[in-house]
């Protein structure tokens, strides 16, 4: 019988119901939290994804992974520890129905874990979110920065939560785990990708590219009106144009085979340095974690080798979290503060990001 209120297509990775769970469900279970509470947290887990209530239906699943379970357990081999779950849960969340921010919450809840089975239960709750962090653009859920700066919080390794997992777990943690990880891998396989240096011809693309990358992307970091000032300035055909006969500024396109360009760069050797310094470098949102910007970010700074450079050099706006945190993964360190006034009112306030490179004699 299909209850009424399902709206969601029932998660293949937990029971299916026919019936609506509730707080009273796991209530009539009094103190007993072994496999019948297990099993129920999972059954109600199900209840609210089908009802359209997906932060609600991680919670259950944390519930149900708050259990010291051994791997002997009958239900264990019915129901897998729910990492799969989680996961299948993530991929498939809806527009429109509230699931917060996963990332986030697992990040509080590792750093804010109490008794009992305090130390396994931080050690998923961290496994959580690594499974988080990786399939979640950054941009739409980002880290508390707050609370690493505040507390000095050191974020776990892939190993170091795989050790632990491995230490602590009576059941098989660290296999359903890397299991999972791996289904995520082959979700974000790299795509392959050429980098084409472009002529002026070919700036039309740039200028469309760079509107449908910063609408999609900025909206949060800038106002609009200054998305719309800066893209009138710095994406006018004409003006790049100019840029690349006056400074010899090189404009490439990322492209993607069967989907064409998705992305672009733009550089120039500075006149009075060794630096090559990267004036754009922008990917639509729908490709990012195909480790595109780690290939573009290779290739410029092999141009900057074919170019005698030393450096490059980036700015990156100072709220760009996400941006920053990929600089920083490729080697790039922070050299100073700057904020330009860009008129009309508007200012760019940034990061400036080195990295050396090593010149092929």
């Amino acid at each position: 019988m299909k209850h009424t209120a399902w709206i969601n297509p029932p998660c293949p990775l937990l029971p299916e119901e026919n019936r609506h769970y509730d707080h009273t469900d796991v209530e009539a279970l009094n103190h007993e939290r072994g496999p019948l509470f297990y099993e129920t947290a999972l059954h109600y887990a199900q209840s609210l994804w089908r009802e359209g209530f997906p932060a609600k239906s991680i919670l259950l699943i944390n519930r149900a992974l708050s259990l010291p379970l051994n791997a002997d357990e009958p239900i264990i081999a019915k129901w897998p520890l729910p990492y799969q779950a989680l996961l299948w849960i993530l991929q498939n969340r809806v527009e429109g129905q509230f699931i917060g921010n996963p990332r986030r919450h697992w990040q509080h809840l590792a750093t804010r874990m109490v008794e009992p089975n305090k130390e396994l239960r931080t050690w998923r709750a961290w496994a959580c979110w690594y499974l988080a962090k990786t399939i979640l653009p950054a941009m739409e859920f980002p880290a508390d920065d707050k609370q690493i700066r505040e507390e000095q919080l050191v974020k776990p390794t892939r190993d170091q939560i795989a050790t632990n997992l491995q230490r602590l777990s009576p059941a098989n943690d660290l296999e359903v785990w890397q299991q999972t990880l791996q289904t995520i891998q082959a979700a974000i396989e790299p795509l392959a990708a050429r980098i084409r240096r472009i002529g002026a011809d070919e700036l039309p693309m740039v200028q469309q590219l760079g509107h449908a990358i910063w609408f999609a992307y900025y909206p949060g970091i800038i106002s609009d009106a200054q998305i719309r000032y800066m893209l009138s300035i710095w994406y006018q055909p004409g003006n790049m144009a100019h840029e690349m006969q006056a400074r010899d500024v090189w404009y490439a396109l990322i492209e993607v085979e069967e989907r064409g360009a998705v992305g672009y760069i733009s550089f120039e050797k500075l006149a009075m340095e060794p630096v090559l310094f990267i004036n754009k470098l922008y990917l639509l949102p729908q490709v990012h974690g195909h480790g595109l910007g780690g290939l573009t970010l290779r290739w410029a700074e092999d141009r900057a080798r074919d170019l005698r450079c030393k450096i490059v050099r980036l700015r990156v706006n100072k709220r760009n979290a996400p941006a920053i945190r990929a600089y920083l993964r490729h080697g790039f360190h922070f050299t100073e503060d700057v904020c330009s006034d860009i008129g009309s009112g508007f200012v760019m306030d940034d990061y400036v990001m080195e990295k050396a490179v090593t010149v092929v004699r």
